[in-house]
C-alpha cells in the first residue's frame, strides 16, 4: 500500500529531479540533486487546485541560460551574496575566489550551486516523507581550501509544511570560515508582486554600495513589519532581523484569491540571522533568501561562522500553508 507521503525522481533533461509528495493533497516539492540540490518548484493546495509558489527552471535550457544570473533556488555555500572582488584574509592567510559575477568584480553565491549531490536516503511515510542529499569536498578548492560535508534533509510533512535542513561539516584539522543561504523566488498565483501583501521582521537595513557590498552603515526598517502591500517597492537589500524568538516568520498573501502562506527561518546563535530581499526585473516573484550572514561577511564579518575542527552545525528554513 502506498504511503500518503511520497517521493518519486524523473529526468528533467540531463539532470535528475525529485518531488516529495503529499498523495492527500497533491502538494509537492521538486528538488534537483544534481544542481547543488536546488529548490525548483513547490505547489500548495487552494481552492481545490494546486498553485505554485516558488519560482524555478522549466527545462534544462532555462538552466544554462539564466542559472548564473538568476540562481533560482540555489543552495549558497560557502557564502551567500558577495565577497567583494573574490578577495578576503583568514588566519593570516589570503585568499582569491573566481570572481563569477563580472559586472561586479565580485564573487557571488558559493561554490555548490551547480555541483551534483548525492542521494543518500529516501523514505516514504504515513506522517511525511524526507529526501537527504551529500555533497563531499575531496580535495581543497582554490580560493577555499576547507575540506567539508553538506548534508540536506527535504521532509513534507502533514503540517502541510516543507522544511529543508542543511547540516554543514568541517572535515579538515583548521578553523573554516562558513555562511550558508538559500535562494528561493516566491510567487502567490498568477499576478504580478506589486499586487502582493507581505510582511517580514527587519530591524535594520544594511546600506550598500554602487557594488552590493556594506559600507557599514545601517538604518532602522520596520516598514513590512505588518502585512503591507508591495506596490512597487524594490529591493536588492540586505536585513538584520530580530532574533529573540528563535523563528523569523514571513507572510506573503494574496487578497484576490485569499491565498497565504509563511515562510519561515531559524534565528540566532549560528543562524539565519540575516534575510536578502530581491525584487526580480519581471516582479512576477520576489525573493526571500534565509542567510547566516550579510554580504561580504568573509571581510566584515557581519555574522560570519567560523567552524572549528570536525565541528557541525545545522540550520533551518521552510514554507508553511496557512488555512
Amino acid at each position: 500500500m502506498k504511503s500518503r507521503f511520497y517521493i518519486t525522481g524523473e529526468d528533467f533533461g540531463s539532470y535528475s529531479l525529485y518531488k516529495l509528495h503529499d498523495d492527500k493533497t497533491r502538494e509537492y516539492v521538486s528538488i534537483i540533486p544534481t544542481l547543488g540540490g536546488s529548490i525548483n518548484n513547490l505547489a500548495l493546495r487552494l481552492n481545490g487546485r494546486l498553485v505554485d509558489v516558488i519560482d524555478g527552471y522549466n527545462s534544462e535550457d532555462d538552466i544554462k541560460k539564466n542559472l548564473q544570473t538568476s540562481f533560482k533556488g540555489s543552495n549558497l555555500f560557502p557564502f551567500p551574496n558577495r565577497i567583494e572582488g573574490g578577495k578576503y584574509k583568514f588566519k593570516e592567510q589570503n585568499y582569491q575566489l573566481e570572481c563569477n559575477f563580472q559586472q561586479e568584480n565580485n564573487a557571488i553565491h558559493g561554490l555548490v550551486f551547480n555541483q551534483p549531490f548525492e542521494v543518500i536516503a529516501k523514505e516514504d511515510g504515513d506522517i511525511g516523507c524526507t529526501l537527504v542529499l551529500r555533497y563531499l569536498t575531496s580535495e581543497e578548492k582554490s580560493g577555499y581550501p576547507f575540506i567539508n560535508m553538506i548534508e540536506i534533509d527535504y521532509k513534507w510533512t502533514e503540517e502541510n509544511q516543507f522544511e529543508c535542513t542543511t547540516k554543514i561539516t568541517n572535515l579538515s584539522d583548521n578553523s573554516m570560515p562558513v555562511g550558508h543561504g538559500w535562494h528561493p523566488y516566491f510567487m502567490a498565483g498568477n499576478v504580478v508582486v506589486d499586487n502582493l501583501h507581505i510582511q517580514f521582521p527587519s530591524q535594520v537595513i544594511l546600506e550598500v554600495n554602487e557594488k552590493g557590498i556594506p559600507t557599514g552603515k545601517q538604518s532602522e526598517y520596520q516598514k513590512f513589519n505588518s502585512l503591507s502591500q508591495l506596490k512597487n517597492t524594490k529591493f536588492d537589500s540586505c536585513f538584520l532581523l530580530k532574533t529573540d524568538t528563535g523563528k523569523a516568520d514571513i507572510i506573503i498573501e494574496n487578497n484576490k484569491d485569499n491565498f497565504k502562506y509563511n515562510i519561515w527561518q531559524e534565528t540566532g546563535i549560528q543562524k539565519y540571522n540575516y534575510l536578502q530581499v530581491y525584487t526580480p526585473p519581471s516582479r512576477k516573484s520576489i525573493a526571500f533568501e534565509p542567510m547566516t550572514c550579510s554580504p561580504n561577511a568573509f571581510n566584515n564579518g557581519n555574522g560570519l561562522i567560523i567552524l572549528a575542527p570536525h565541528e557541525r552545525i545545522a540550520l533551518s528554513w521552510g514554507v508553511k500553508s496557512i488555512h
